[in-house]
């Protein structure tokens, strides 16, 4: 009996979650750094898998979330993915662009954030990972950001900087940050006709931008893999830019119930097609760029 209720309670704790959160300040100042530069062959386990279009794009520290389609799931992707590229040990700093009340960063992350009084930001800590600031918009923040990265004490150039960023061509093409961008489209042409426009405009500010693509919700993993192929294909004939694919994003109750309840995917909820779909895509972005790709068990 009672080994049955260990079992049980092992389970529960599994379940519950991949993450402890807290809301004390930790001292992070003397970690050893992480050594990052090496890369697995492919065919290895947390390498690229074979016949899958991952150029490797330059190691920019900053990547701006850009879904034409839908500003709230362009902010719940930017919360989700840092959150599971800091489970593996990638570490994260958010800057939400967004300024639609509702939509933004801070309500997807809901209670996961506290904010700290001392540097005026929101974090997330996750017990045994790398805090995360999250610094929100204000009414100018576009133009405010390079004077945040480059201000900022959480950043050093260390970290990936996650940009949820509005669709607005203006705003990329005037940008005074060197970034990669992560396009996120639905199916709809309408959709895929956007993601076009804004990779065009930031093939034209800065040719060695990395461009990769991530699919919202496909029927199926045979129709992403159809369109996103036509879509790569498209973007290198006409443009003569290479879009690395990452894969889809997909919707189900899981997923519904994070974005009502306002806490992320990713922490405590059940396994799930949406939460699985979002973690396949965090590993093949670490593997795009010979990154360490680490288990459930914190081991690479």
């Amino acid at each position: 009996m009672i080994m049955e209720e260990k079992s049980r309670l092992g389970r529960g704790l599994k379940d519950v979650s991949r993450f402890y959160l807290s809301d004390s300040p930790r001292d992070e100042s003397h970690e050893p750094p992480k050594d990052e530069s090496h890369e697995k062959p492919e065919g290895e386990p947390g390498g690229q898998e074979p016949g899958r279009d991952l150029p490797q794009p330059r190691q920019c520290r900053v990547i701006r979330v850009i879904c034409p389609a839908s500003a709230l799931m362009g902010a719940y992707f930017t919360a989700n993915f840092s959150l599971e590229l800091a489970r593996h040990r990638q570490k994260m700093i958010i800057f939400d662009l967004s300024s639609r009340e509702g939509e933004g960063v801070q309500d997807v992350l809901g209670e996961a954030a506290h904010p700290d009084t001392a540097s005026g930001v929101l974090r997330v800590r996750l017990y045994g990972l790398h805090d995360i600031p999250v610094h929100c918009s204000e009414p100018d923040g576009e133009a405010e950001l390079l004077d945040r990265l480059n201000g900022s004490g959480d950043h050093n150039g260390d970290r990936w900087a996650v940009v949820n960023t509005p669709f607005c061509l203006d705003s990329l093409a005037k940008s005074l940050v060197d970034f990669d961008a992560l396009l996120l489209s639905t199916l709809n042409e309408a959709s895929l006709l956007q993601c076009y426009a804004c990779a065009k405009v930031i093939e034209q500010r800065d040719p060695k931008a990395g461009i990769s693509l991530v699919l919202i919700d496909p029927a199926s993993s045979e129709q992403a893999s159809e369109v996103s192929s036509r879509f790569c294909t498209f973007m290198k004939q006409r443009l003569g830019v290479s879009v690395g694919y990452l894969g889809h994003l997909l919707r189900d109750k899981a997923l519904e119930d994070s974005l009502s309840e306002h806490r992320p995917l990713v922490l405590g909820f059940e396994p799930s097609p949406a939460r699985e779909s979002l973690a396949a895509v965090s590993r093949a972005f670490l593997e795009q760029r010979g990154l360490p790709v680490f288990g459930e068990e914190g081991r690479p």
